[in-house]
């Protein structure tokens, strides 16, 4: 999870607006928005009469171990784009700014905070971009700096939801695919046209005004506060919320079982527990193991005149990561605040991510973490 603030005025317009027209109303005047990004690929025949949907692109998706990457350009040197839904919005990493020569300008008073601490925002020129089928020219993009991370190299540049939320967008994953679609007099039952069989959830009121996938869940009958979260190779859960579900790791299992590493690129402690119950919308999944850390602990500002430091308000309090998304077919509906989705196969959370490059057996784990058919 990435989300813009700011120590002195966090507000809305502190997200890097990652979509096809031209608003001005970006993180500074200084630092507008792609224009012209987004091609409507039309000519897609309507599926339904009366429901129609439009397939605006298609995007084919490889991994790094759970990391959902997009190949680019920028100004003609290929990158690496990270699918990072849980990211409100879009920017480059220093070191890929650095390494494409890149002459990086400062964006007074605005933090961006995620898993592990915050990090200082840049803004950087670039001639040509180019992401699938889009492409656009003379923009500046946003740059996050901080300390280095030793999986940096495996992107360059983080594609968030503030481009996706403009979309119904299908995460396929299962099959290398996202499709960006427009759909037009449709009911959420209609949409889940691969199957006769899906689940629903509701999305939750982005915070902030900031783009992003929210939405409640069930674990061990307690609500907790999630967002969907593609650049989480797996699914985490805050410690204290852990605590209040009743799974406290570092009385049940002892010792870290590792480190996870954020945004800010620091480690922070994870250990493993396993929950009775874990629901989303109407799927129910029985004896799930999560990683549990203090993901946001570190996360906080100092409001204007004080120099006493409280935590950031607003940080959800789990991940629902790649893990997730790899083994169900999801449509996400922004417009509507819904979730239609259908389990795949395969391990629903993990715990130990997947190395480079490993695909995810379609047919492992079927014992515990497998859902309950959903009531249709």
């Amino acid at each position: 999870m990435v989300r813009p603030g700011s120590g002195a005025d966090a507000s809305g317009d502190a997200a890097m607006r990652f979509v096809a027209r031209i608003d001005r109303r970006c993180l500074t005047r200084r630092v507008r928005c792609l224009s012209g990004l987004v091609l409507y690929l039309l000519g897609t025949p309507p599926l339904m009469a009366a429901c129609q949907i439009v397939q605006v692109a298609e995007l084919h998706v490889r991994f790094d171990g759970n990391r959902p990457l997009l190949d680019g350009q920028i100004n003609g040197h290929n990158i690496s784009i990270l699918v990072d839904t849980g990211s409100s919005f879009s920017f480059l990493r220093e070191e890929a700014a650095n390494a494409l020569d890149l002459r990086m300008s400062a964006v007074p008073r605005v933090e961006v905070y995620g898993v592990g601490g915050k990090s200082l925002m840049r803004s950087v020129e670039v001639k040509y971009i180019t992401i699938g089928p889009f492409t656009d020219k003379n923009m500046e993009l946003a740059v996050v700096t901080g300390r280095a991370n030793p999986r940096a190299h495996e992107a360059d540049l983080i594609l968030g939801q503030d481009f996706f939320s403009h979309f119904a967008t299908e995460f396929d994953l299962g099959h290398g695919a996202i499709r960006l679609m427009r759909p037009k007099d449709c009911q959420p039952d209609q949409l889940a046209y691969w199957s006769n069989q899906y689940s629903l959830a509701e999305l939750s009121q982005p915070k902030f005004g900031q783009p992003s996938i929210q939405t409640v869940v069930l674990l061990n009958g307690k609500h907790v506060d999630a967002i969907l979260d593609t650049g989480a190779t797996t699914s985490a859960i805050s410690r204290s919320v852990a605590r209040e579900a009743g799974v406290d790791p570092s009385r049940d299992a002892g010792k870290p079982a590792g480190t996870l590493v954020g945004i800010a690129g620091s480690p922070i402690d994870y250990w493993t527990g396993t929950f009775t119950t874990f629901g989303l919308g109407d799927e129910l999944v029985h004896n799930v193991k999560l990683r549990i850390a203090d993901l946001f602990e570190s996360d906080t500002q100092s409001p204007t005149g004080s120099r006493l430091a409280r935590p950031v308000e607003g940080l959800v309090e789990m991940m629902i990561g790649a893990d997730f998304f790899r083994s169900h077919r999801i449509l996400v509906l922004p417009k509507e605040r819904k979730l239609v989705f259908t389990y795949s196969g395969g391990p629903i959370f993990q715990v130990i991510e997947p190395p480079a490059s490993a695909p995810v057996p379609a047919s492992a784990n079927t014992e515990p973490g497998q859902p309950q058919s959903p009531a249709n």
